[in-house]
């Protein structure tokens, strides 16, 4: 799917992230003081710009744009579901990770239930990223910040757009933020109103992880707890373009999530998602796969980091178990030659998906284990920073994800997932334990080779 959709005006971010308005150096990284920006809404943002436009893949077909336009205009008066000093405040600890100082699990539903987003699941779901934090901090004995897909994550790319269930030709599920993945018509067709229930939504998990309250509705507090940071695939135009706010000095950030990131199959470098993230002062990521080259990502980075800022900018790498050994190595050194100080994160999902005998979709542990093994050598071996996990969790007890195929055979499984299959618990702890595994080996080794050089050396006289 392919069509023409505006965009706002484009405008680059005039200053590094010290710029950010009361965030200070001085204070601990993981408390950073803040103070409340001036901030406008552009009258413009929820209707067309008629002036700019770029081409945008995997955007829902509605069929009522009139609607859409007095929904963009609805969510261009509500309320940023983030403040600029949150963002700003996030942006200082990836520096922090971008430097080598500490790491990142980004971790979440595929594509969020919004009948799954009350007190009780959010509370289970940052349960899951608490759990992986720990495991990784206790090996890497470095601080992790926490990164949910959550909040936002209600729209799916697709590789079709449309699907037979049952002898029926129908639309494909892209996230309760478009469509419903019920196999019927009218369950499938595009829908405009499901951009507000899905800011709703979001706005109600906002609140359940300890972001909204008093302190949104403008009364400073002194810290931000080291909460669960909220993040999404900015995918459909429509919903984030109107919830884009300014600055008072005239920079602007996506009060949608905390932390943006663009997929692989919309990053290009002439298209409206990239024009989306290059405005902003939030920091973005980018999924990167095996077609990647040299060039683009260099391209990329320029484009979206041009100021060279650590923490502005992270590089999701899924590559494949099989390839990322001899894909990977050629972009980290090219980003490293270019001078941009990227964050790299291994997501070891989405290029290792496999379908069972059941007809289901499902990902090997022992495979996506040996992809985190391959990025972490490939990514140490070019001279890049590895900062963290990106992954596809759940709380609950399913088994999306297998040791062996064989797992399938004449049994009924236990699944949740309303797309990709998602890891749970106890998987997604095997996981970052094969990260931790590598980077104590790798330390340890490091440590072992500096001891030799001291040894080596003649004693003093």
């Amino acid at each position: 799917m392919h069509q023409a959709v505006a965009t706002a005006p484009s405008r680059p971010v005039t200053g590094p992230v010290t710029g950010c308005p009361g965030v200070f150096a001085h204070h601990p990284p993981m408390f950073p003081v803040i103070s409340r920006p001036t901030f406008h809404r552009r009258p413009d943002v929820g209707k067309a710009v008629t002036d700019v436009r770029k081409p945008a893949l995997q955007q829902p077909e509605w069929d009522d744009p009139s609607q859409v336009r007095r929904i963009r205009e609805v969510l261009a008066a509500r309320p940023p579901l983030v403040r600029a000093e949150d963002v700003c405040a996030l942006r200082t600890l990836l520096a922090q990770v971008a430097r080598g100082g500490a790491l990142v699990v980004q971790a979440g539903d595929c594509a969020e239930n919004p009948d799954e987003c009350d007190a009780t699941h959010v509370t289970r779901k940052s349960a899951v990223l608490d759990m992986l934090a720990a495991t990784l901090k206790m090996a890497a004995h470095k601080p992790v910040v926490r990164v949910g897909r959550i909040a936002g994550q209600f729209a799916k790319p697709r590789s079709s757009a449309v699907e037979r269930v049952g002898g029926l030709e129908l639309p494909v599920y892209r996230g309760h933020m478009v469509n419903g993945p019920e196999p019927t018509p009218e369950a499938r067709r595009h829908d405009p109103l499901r951009l507000l229930t899905s800011y709703m939504t979001a706005s109600d998990v906002m609140e359940h992880l300890g972001w909204r309250g008093p302190a949104f509705a403008g009364h400073r507090p002194p810290l931000i707890e080291p909460r669960v940071w909220t993040s999404h695939e900015a995918l459909v135009l429509d919903y984030e373009l109107p919830l884009i706010r300014e600055l008072g000095d005239g920079r602007r950030w996506l009060g949608s999530t905390h932390w943006p990131w663009i997929g692989e199959r919309t990053r290009r470098l002439d298209g409206a998602h990239l024009d989306l993230v290059a405005d902003i002062v939030n920091p973005v990521a980018v999924k990167v796969g095996p077609t990647t080259t040299a060039e683009e990502i260099t391209a990329l980075c320029e484009r979206l980091d041009p100021l060279r800022d650590p923490g502005r900018l992270t590089l999701i790498a899924r590559m494949g178990a099989d390839l990322v050994r001899d894909r990977l190595p050629v972009l980290v050194e090219a980003v490293r030659v270019a001078g941009h100080p990227v964050i790299w994160l291994s997501d070891p999902m989405h290029g290792n998906t496999v379908t069972g005998p059941d007809g289901h979709k499902t990902r090997l542990l022992e495979t996506m284990a040996r992809e985190i093994r391959g990025f972490l050598r490939a990514v140490a071996d070019s001279g890049g920073t590895a900062g963290g996990l990106h992954l596809e969790t759940t709380p609950d007890d399913v088994l999306e994800c297998v040791a062996d195929l064989s797992v399938f055979e004449g049994k009924a499984v236990r699944r949740s997932s309303l797309c990709d299959p998602q890891l749970n618990p106890e998987q997604a702890v095997s996981l970052v334990a094969a990260w931790a595994d590598v980077d104590v080996r790798r330390v340890a080794g490091a440590q072992a080779a500096q001891s030799c050089e001291v040894a080596a050396q003649p004693a003093p006289r």
